[in-house]
């Protein structure tokens, strides 16, 4: 996923958590990894405000395309 794959919303700086809720994502969502509608959608279907918001939180067009499994897992979010 991002940069903050393995942190929970508490752990989030204030910079990823408004990020996070532009591409709709609550706490409940995020700590339980649970959809949002943005996960169907491809980078380019993005709007320009969600893009931003997937850049914060450590997308690039092509992390957002990839597939799931290619997670890095948490760096920073402590």
């Amino acid at each position: 996923m991002t940069k903050y794959n393995d942190c929970t919303w508490k752990d989030l700086p204030e910079d990823a958590k408004k990020a996070a809720k532009v591409l709709g994502y609550k706490k409940k969502t995020w700590d339980e990894d649970l959809e949002v509608a943005v996960d169907d959608k491809e980078w380019d279907e993005l709007t320009d405000e969600q893009q931003e918001a997937a850049k914060v939180l450590g997308y690039t067009e092509e992390s957002w395309n990839a597939d799931d499994s290619d997670s890095e897992g948490c760096c920073g979010c402590f």
